[in-house]
């Protein structure tokens, strides 16, 4: 009523106005401060992946990946020392023993921005062809009997919570395409 008067500036009438609303704020800031210290509590530890060659750690919030080398002629370097001559043998080997350590030093390779050359998407994707049906409808949560929707379903499923755009694992989403493609 002041301002419309001339008694008071608008300036003036809109500070005043803000001092309650400051005090709810800061009110609330309070109430909100102990919830705030208990989530920023809550970091995600690196998910580790362990095959019978490789220890891999990838920490799905920084994007980093790493791991350790358990067998082979490199045992007990971490991957991240090798030069690309090493990661090639390394790979090769890896190719020829041990099918899963392979697909995840791939991961590794892609997440990193190396390329070891010796394999591909689609190299990655036959590499469990081989693997049992009943292993395929274990690997999408599925009874043996399960119908065609039902793998696309589970699959769809899946690939929602571990694809790699959402922070899942390369390893685990051509484990997940290679039983639906095995099934369908």
């Amino acid at each position: 009523m002041l301002v419309v008067t001339g008694r008071m500036h608008w300036l003036g009438a809109g500070l005043a106005a803000l001092i309650p609303l400051s005090k709810a704020l800061f009110a609330f800031g309070l109430r909100a401060l102990p919830f705030i210290n208990i989530l920023s509590r809550f970091k995600t530890s690196p998910s580790k992946f362990r095959t019978n060659a490789l220890l891999m750690e990838i920490n799905f919030a920084s994007r980093q990946v790493d791991g350790e080398i358990l067998q082979g002629e490199f045992v007990g370097r971490r991957l991240s020392q090798l030069n690309s001559e090493e990661m090639q043998t390394l790979a090769d080997w890896l190719k020829q023993t041990d099918r899963e350590s392979y697909v995840l030093l791939q991961a590794f390779l892609m997440r990193s921005g190396g390329h070891s050359g010796a394999g591909s998407d689609q190299q990655q994707a036959t590499d469990f062809a081989d693997f049992s049906e009943a292993e395929a409808y274990n690997i999408l949560g599925l009874e043996p009997d399960a119908s065609k929707e039902d793998v696309i379903k589970a699959h769809r499923r899946l690939m929602q919570r571990l694809h790699p755009d959402r922070g899942g694992s390369d390893y685990l989403a051509a484990k997940i395409n290679a039983a639906k493609d095995k099934l369908v």
